[in-house]
Protein backbone atom coordinates (compact mmCIF):
# COMPACT_ATOMS: atom_id res chain seq x y z
CA UNK A 1 0.00 0.00 0.00
CA UNK A 2 1.28 3.54 -0.94
CA UNK A 3 1.80 6.18 1.70
CA UNK A 4 1.11 9.85 1.90
CA UNK A 5 4.18 11.57 0.38
CA UNK A 6 2.67 15.26 0.08
CA UNK A 7 -0.42 17.55 0.45
CA UNK A 8 -0.49 20.65 -1.02
CA UNK A 9 -3.25 23.01 -0.53
CA UNK A 10 -4.01 25.83 -2.84
CA UNK A 11 -6.57 29.20 -2.41
CA UNK A 12 -7.96 29.93 -6.13
CA UNK A 13 -8.80 33.32 -5.88
CA UNK A 14 -9.07 34.27 -9.57
CA UNK A 15 -13.42 35.83 -8.56
CA UNK A 16 -15.27 36.40 -5.53
CA UNK A 17 -15.89 32.88 -5.29
CA UNK A 18 -12.67 31.67 -3.95
CA UNK A 19 -11.59 27.78 -3.88
CA UNK A 20 -9.90 25.82 -1.89
CA UNK A 21 -8.13 22.66 -3.79
CA UNK A 22 -6.64 19.89 -1.71
CA UNK A 23 -3.91 17.85 -3.61
CA UNK A 24 -2.47 14.49 -1.96
CA UNK A 25 0.43 12.98 -3.69
CA UNK A 26 1.15 9.12 -2.97
CA UNK A 27 4.26 7.38 -2.90
CA UNK A 28 3.18 5.57 -6.12
CA UNK A 29 3.09 9.12 -8.00
CA UNK A 30 -0.58 9.03 -8.25
CA UNK A 31 -2.39 12.30 -7.04
CA UNK A 32 -5.79 13.04 -5.86
CA UNK A 33 -7.75 16.06 -5.19
CA UNK A 34 -10.31 17.33 -3.10
CA UNK A 35 -12.12 20.56 -1.97
CA UNK A 36 -12.61 21.82 1.64
CA UNK A 37 -15.20 25.19 1.95
CA UNK A 38 -14.32 27.98 0.22
CA UNK A 39 -15.12 30.96 3.33
CA UNK A 40 -17.85 33.51 2.45
CA UNK A 41 -17.18 35.73 -0.75
CA UNK A 42 -14.87 38.96 -0.39
CA UNK A 43 -15.23 41.32 -3.31
CA UNK A 44 -12.55 42.99 -1.74
CA UNK A 45 -10.06 40.42 -1.54
CA UNK A 46 -11.01 37.23 -2.75
CA UNK A 47 -9.65 34.17 -1.01
CA UNK A 48 -9.07 36.29 2.06
CA UNK A 49 -11.75 34.62 3.74
CA UNK A 50 -10.38 30.95 2.56
CA UNK A 51 -7.21 31.52 4.02
CA UNK A 52 -8.29 30.16 7.98
CA UNK A 53 -9.07 26.55 6.67
CA UNK A 54 -6.16 26.50 3.92
CA UNK A 55 -4.07 26.90 7.39
CA UNK A 56 -5.68 24.47 8.94
CA UNK A 57 -4.96 21.89 7.02
CA UNK A 58 -1.65 22.97 6.02
CA UNK A 59 -0.43 23.20 10.23
CA UNK A 60 -2.40 20.73 11.79
CA UNK A 61 -4.10 17.83 9.35
CA UNK A 62 -0.97 17.53 7.10
CA UNK A 63 1.48 16.95 9.69
CA UNK A 64 -0.99 13.97 11.56
CA UNK A 65 -1.09 12.30 7.92
CA UNK A 66 2.40 12.76 6.04
CA UNK A 67 3.93 8.94 6.03
CA UNK A 68 1.04 7.04 6.43
CA UNK A 69 -0.73 4.85 4.45
CA UNK A 70 -2.83 6.41 1.83
CA UNK A 71 -5.57 3.83 1.54
CA UNK A 72 -6.54 3.70 5.09
CA UNK A 73 -9.14 6.88 4.95
CA UNK A 74 -11.30 5.48 7.67
CA UNK A 75 -8.63 5.21 10.22
CA UNK A 76 -7.48 8.90 9.10
CA UNK A 77 -11.13 10.37 9.36
CA UNK A 78 -11.54 9.28 13.31
CA UNK A 79 -7.76 9.69 14.11
CA UNK A 80 -8.89 13.52 12.46
CA UNK A 81 -11.70 13.56 14.65
CA UNK A 82 -10.31 12.62 17.17
CA UNK A 83 -7.49 15.23 17.61
CA UNK A 84 -9.79 18.05 16.20
CA UNK A 85 -12.00 17.59 18.85
CA UNK A 86 -10.34 20.25 21.26
CA UNK A 87 -10.17 22.29 18.29
CA UNK A 88 -14.05 21.84 17.54
CA UNK A 89 -16.15 19.32 16.21
CA UNK A 90 -17.52 21.92 13.75
CA UNK A 91 -16.47 24.79 11.62
CA UNK A 92 -13.47 25.11 10.40
CA UNK A 93 -11.73 21.89 11.50
CA UNK A 94 -14.01 19.79 9.98
CA UNK A 95 -14.20 21.85 6.64
CA UNK A 96 -10.39 21.20 6.44
CA UNK A 97 -11.10 17.73 7.07
CA UNK A 98 -13.48 17.26 4.02
CA UNK A 99 -10.55 18.43 1.43
CA UNK A 100 -8.36 15.80 2.74
CA UNK A 101 -11.06 13.09 2.41
CA UNK A 102 -12.29 13.65 -0.62
CA UNK A 103 -8.92 13.52 -2.12
CA UNK A 104 -7.86 10.20 -0.51
CA UNK A 105 -11.14 9.44 -2.21
CA UNK A 106 -9.96 10.51 -5.27
CA UNK A 107 -6.67 8.71 -5.22
CA UNK A 108 -7.52 5.37 -3.84
CA UNK A 109 -10.08 5.05 -6.86
CA UNK A 110 -7.42 6.23 -9.30
CA UNK A 111 -5.11 3.74 -7.88
CA UNK A 112 -7.65 0.77 -8.26
CA UNK A 113 -8.75 2.29 -11.75
CA UNK A 114 -12.11 2.44 -10.79
CA UNK A 115 -14.59 5.77 -10.52
CA UNK A 116 -15.59 6.64 -6.57
CA UNK A 117 -19.17 6.03 -6.54
CA UNK A 118 -17.54 2.12 -7.39
CA UNK A 119 -16.09 2.33 -3.70
CA UNK A 120 -18.85 3.89 -2.20
CA UNK A 121 -21.14 0.90 -3.06
CA UNK A 122 -21.58 1.47 -6.62
CA UNK A 123 -24.31 3.50 -8.28
CA UNK A 124 -28.05 3.90 -7.91
CA UNK A 125 -29.13 6.15 -10.05
CA UNK A 126 -28.03 5.96 -14.02
CA UNK A 127 -28.58 10.07 -13.46
CA UNK A 128 -30.06 12.51 -11.40
CA UNK A 129 -32.36 15.76 -12.05
CA UNK A 130 -30.55 18.90 -12.33
CA UNK A 131 -31.37 22.36 -11.14
CA UNK A 132 -29.40 25.68 -11.86
CA UNK A 133 -28.28 27.23 -8.76
CA UNK A 134 -28.09 31.03 -9.69
CA UNK A 135 -26.19 33.26 -7.76
CA UNK A 136 -28.11 36.55 -6.08
CA UNK A 137 -28.20 38.75 -9.12
CA UNK A 138 -30.86 41.34 -7.68
CA UNK A 139 -32.15 42.32 -11.57
CA UNK A 140 -34.71 40.55 -12.67
CA UNK A 141 -33.95 40.53 -16.01
CA UNK A 142 -30.82 39.35 -15.32
CA UNK A 143 -32.77 36.48 -13.43
CA UNK A 144 -35.20 35.95 -16.93
CA UNK A 145 -32.17 36.02 -19.09
CA UNK A 146 -30.05 33.27 -16.67
CA UNK A 147 -33.47 31.32 -16.21
CA UNK A 148 -33.71 31.07 -19.90
CA UNK A 149 -30.01 29.80 -20.81
CA UNK A 150 -30.87 26.87 -18.31
CA UNK A 151 -34.06 26.12 -20.12
CA UNK A 152 -32.23 25.85 -23.34
CA UNK A 153 -29.81 23.59 -22.01
CA UNK A 154 -32.60 21.27 -21.19
CA UNK A 155 -32.88 21.98 -17.50
CA UNK A 156 -36.17 23.04 -16.27
CA UNK A 157 -35.50 24.05 -12.66
CA UNK A 158 -33.85 26.77 -10.93
CA UNK A 159 -32.92 27.93 -7.66
CA UNK A 160 -33.14 31.67 -6.94
CA UNK A 161 -30.86 33.26 -4.23
CA UNK A 162 -32.65 36.50 -3.95
CA UNK A 163 -34.91 37.88 -0.86
CA UNK A 164 -38.09 39.83 -2.65
CA UNK A 165 -40.74 37.59 -3.85
CA UNK A 166 -41.34 39.66 -7.02
CA UNK A 167 -38.77 36.95 -8.44
CA UNK A 168 -40.51 34.38 -8.10
CA UNK A 169 -43.49 35.73 -9.49
CA UNK A 170 -41.82 36.86 -12.61
CA UNK A 171 -40.40 33.62 -13.08
CA UNK A 172 -43.76 31.68 -12.89
CA UNK A 173 -45.58 34.48 -15.04
CA UNK A 174 -42.95 33.94 -17.42
CA UNK A 175 -42.11 30.36 -17.81
CA UNK A 176 -45.76 29.16 -16.38
CA UNK A 177 -45.95 25.28 -15.22
CA UNK A 178 -42.88 24.08 -17.62
CA UNK A 179 -40.41 25.22 -14.79
CA UNK A 180 -39.90 24.56 -11.05
CA UNK A 181 -38.29 27.08 -9.05
CA UNK A 182 -36.53 26.73 -5.92
CA UNK A 183 -35.79 29.95 -3.60
CA UNK A 184 -32.50 29.94 -1.11
CA UNK A 185 -32.77 33.29 1.33
CA UNK A 186 -29.81 32.16 2.93
CA UNK A 187 -31.14 32.59 6.49
CA UNK A 188 -31.86 36.72 5.44
CA UNK A 189 -34.98 36.47 7.60
CA UNK A 190 -36.67 36.45 11.12
CA UNK A 191 -39.79 34.62 11.63
CA UNK A 192 -42.19 37.27 10.73
CA UNK A 193 -40.48 38.30 7.67
CA UNK A 194 -39.97 34.31 6.69
CA UNK A 195 -43.54 33.62 7.07
CA UNK A 196 -44.64 36.32 5.34
CA UNK A 197 -42.28 36.42 2.50
CA UNK A 198 -43.30 32.18 2.32
CA UNK A 199 -47.36 33.11 2.16
CA UNK A 200 -46.61 35.78 -0.21
CA UNK A 201 -44.97 32.86 -2.74
CA UNK A 202 -46.77 29.98 -1.20
CA UNK A 203 -49.83 29.64 -4.31
CA UNK A 204 -46.92 29.72 -7.12
CA UNK A 205 -46.30 25.53 -6.84
CA UNK A 206 -42.73 26.46 -5.41
CA UNK A 207 -40.68 23.33 -4.99
CA UNK A 208 -38.91 23.91 -1.79
CA UNK A 209 -38.26 27.02 0.22
CA UNK A 210 -35.19 26.95 2.04
CA UNK A 211 -33.26 27.94 5.01
CA UNK A 212 -35.85 30.72 5.45
CA UNK A 213 -34.62 32.13 8.75
CA UNK A 214 -31.55 33.61 10.84
CA UNK A 215 -30.06 31.39 12.75
CA UNK A 216 -29.97 28.94 9.67
CA UNK A 217 -30.00 25.91 12.74
CA UNK A 218 -32.88 27.56 15.00
CA UNK A 219 -34.90 23.71 13.75
CA UNK A 220 -37.64 24.78 15.93
CA UNK A 221 -38.39 28.37 14.29
CA UNK A 222 -37.76 26.39 10.60
CA UNK A 223 -40.48 24.16 11.86
CA UNK A 224 -43.00 26.97 12.29
CA UNK A 225 -42.04 28.40 9.02
CA UNK A 226 -42.97 25.15 7.58
CA UNK A 227 -46.08 25.12 9.78
CA UNK A 228 -46.90 28.60 9.18
CA UNK A 229 -46.64 28.82 5.28
CA UNK A 230 -47.01 25.14 4.68
CA UNK A 231 -44.01 25.39 2.10
CA UNK A 232 -41.15 22.11 1.42
CA UNK A 233 -38.59 23.27 3.59
CA UNK A 234 -34.97 22.52 2.03
CA UNK A 235 -31.68 23.21 4.92
CA UNK A 236 -28.72 21.32 6.72
CA UNK A 237 -25.92 23.21 4.09
CA UNK A 238 -25.01 24.35 7.67
CA UNK A 239 -24.99 21.36 9.73
CA UNK A 240 -21.71 19.55 10.13
CA UNK A 241 -21.91 16.53 12.55
CA UNK A 242 -24.50 13.56 12.31
CA UNK A 243 -25.50 14.68 15.48
CA UNK A 244 -26.43 17.82 13.83
CA UNK A 245 -28.23 15.75 11.33
CA UNK A 246 -30.29 13.95 13.68
CA UNK A 247 -31.35 16.78 15.31
CA UNK A 248 -32.27 18.71 12.01
CA UNK A 249 -34.32 15.18 10.94
CA UNK A 250 -36.17 14.54 14.42
CA UNK A 251 -37.57 18.18 14.54
CA UNK A 252 -39.43 17.25 11.70
CA UNK A 253 -38.74 20.90 9.97
CA UNK A 254 -37.35 19.34 6.55
CA UNK A 255 -38.56 17.85 3.32
CA UNK A 256 -35.11 18.06 1.48
CA UNK A 257 -31.83 17.81 3.22
CA UNK A 258 -28.68 19.50 1.91
CA UNK A 259 -25.11 18.47 3.31
CA UNK A 260 -22.56 20.45 2.37
CA UNK A 261 -19.61 17.67 1.66
CA UNK A 262 -16.71 20.25 2.31
CA UNK A 263 -18.31 21.34 5.84
CA UNK A 264 -19.34 17.78 6.58
CA UNK A 265 -16.12 15.99 6.98
CA UNK A 266 -16.14 14.71 2.84
CA UNK A 267 -17.28 11.27 1.60
CA UNK A 268 -16.62 9.80 4.93
CA UNK A 269 -18.57 11.77 6.74
CA UNK A 270 -21.31 11.37 3.87
CA UNK A 271 -21.39 7.60 4.07
CA UNK A 272 -22.95 8.21 7.75
CA UNK A 273 -25.42 10.62 6.84
CA UNK A 274 -26.81 8.08 4.29
CA UNK A 275 -28.66 6.02 6.93
CA UNK A 276 -30.43 9.04 8.62
CA UNK A 277 -31.75 10.04 4.89
CA UNK A 278 -33.47 6.91 4.74
CA UNK A 279 -34.02 6.06 8.74
CA UNK A 280 -35.99 9.50 8.41
CA UNK A 281 -37.35 9.04 4.82
CA UNK A 282 -36.54 12.51 3.58
CA UNK A 283 -34.79 13.87 0.04
CA UNK A 284 -31.15 13.91 -0.57
CA UNK A 285 -30.37 16.96 -2.46
CA UNK A 286 -26.25 17.70 -1.57
CA UNK A 287 -25.72 21.12 -1.49
CA UNK A 288 -22.92 22.68 -3.45
CA UNK A 289 -21.93 25.72 -5.18
CA UNK A 290 -18.27 25.75 -6.63
CA UNK A 291 -17.36 23.83 -9.57
CA UNK A 292 -14.74 21.85 -8.67
CA UNK A 293 -13.95 18.58 -6.81
CA UNK A 294 -16.39 19.06 -4.18
CA UNK A 295 -19.61 19.31 -7.09
CA UNK A 296 -18.06 15.76 -8.33
CA UNK A 297 -17.39 14.40 -4.89
CA UNK A 298 -21.25 15.75 -4.50
CA UNK A 299 -22.38 13.56 -7.72
CA UNK A 300 -20.71 10.56 -6.85
CA UNK A 301 -22.11 10.59 -3.32
CA UNK A 302 -25.59 11.08 -4.82
CA UNK A 303 -25.37 8.34 -7.36
CA UNK A 304 -25.35 6.05 -4.59
CA UNK A 305 -27.68 6.84 -2.62
CA UNK A 306 -30.76 5.46 -3.40
CA UNK A 307 -32.78 8.75 -1.61
CA UNK A 308 -31.23 11.48 -4.16
CA UNK A 309 -33.85 13.67 -5.77
CA UNK A 310 -31.79 16.67 -6.89
CA UNK A 311 -28.27 18.01 -7.89
CA UNK A 312 -27.46 21.56 -7.64
CA UNK A 313 -25.28 22.39 -10.19
CA UNK A 314 -24.37 26.39 -10.01
CA UNK A 315 -25.34 28.26 -12.88
CA UNK A 316 -22.70 30.72 -12.91
CA UNK A 317 -20.84 32.65 -15.98
CA UNK A 318 -18.66 35.97 -16.27
CA UNK A 319 -16.96 37.05 -13.18
CA UNK A 320 -17.65 34.06 -10.95
CA UNK A 321 -17.13 31.22 -13.25
CA UNK A 322 -14.15 29.06 -12.57
CA UNK A 323 -11.60 27.13 -14.64
CA UNK A 324 -13.20 23.76 -14.69
CA UNK A 325 -15.88 22.40 -16.70
CA UNK A 326 -19.37 21.48 -15.73
CA UNK A 327 -20.38 17.59 -14.92
CA UNK A 328 -21.92 15.56 -17.99
CA UNK A 329 -25.34 17.08 -18.51
CA UNK A 330 -28.24 15.73 -20.79
CA UNK A 331 -31.67 16.44 -21.28
CA UNK A 332 -32.04 18.28 -17.69
CA UNK A 333 -30.00 15.77 -16.17
CA UNK A 334 -26.64 14.98 -14.65
CA UNK A 335 -24.55 11.96 -15.29
CA UNK A 336 -21.66 10.31 -13.95
CA UNK A 337 -18.31 11.75 -15.04
CA UNK A 338 -16.21 9.61 -16.93
CA UNK A 339 -13.08 8.35 -15.55
CA UNK A 340 -11.62 6.82 -12.61
CA UNK A 341 -11.74 8.37 -9.28
CA UNK A 342 -13.98 11.73 -9.25
CA UNK A 343 -13.56 12.38 -13.17
CA UNK A 344 -11.82 15.52 -12.39
CA UNK A 345 -10.06 14.69 -16.12
CA UNK A 346 -13.01 15.74 -17.90
CA UNK A 347 -13.47 18.79 -15.78
CA UNK A 348 -10.70 21.16 -17.61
Amino acid sequence: MTTIENIEVTVESGNPLAQVFVTIRASDGTTGQGEAWWGIPDRDMPGRSALPIASTIENLITPRLLGKKSGEIERHWFDLWDFGYRYADQGIFLMGMSGVDIALWDLLAKQLGIPVVQILGGQVHESIQAYASLPPLRDTDTVVAETQRAMEHGITAVKLHEVEATYVHVLRDTFGDELEIMVDVNGHFNLQEATAFGLDIRTRGITWFEEPIRPMRDHATIKKVAVETGLPIAAGENEYTVSDFNKLLTSDAVTYLQPEITKIGGLTAAKRINPLVELYNVALSPHNFRIGPSLYASIHWAMSSPMTAWMEVPWIQGEFAGRMALPPLKDGRVYLPEGSGLGLDSAH
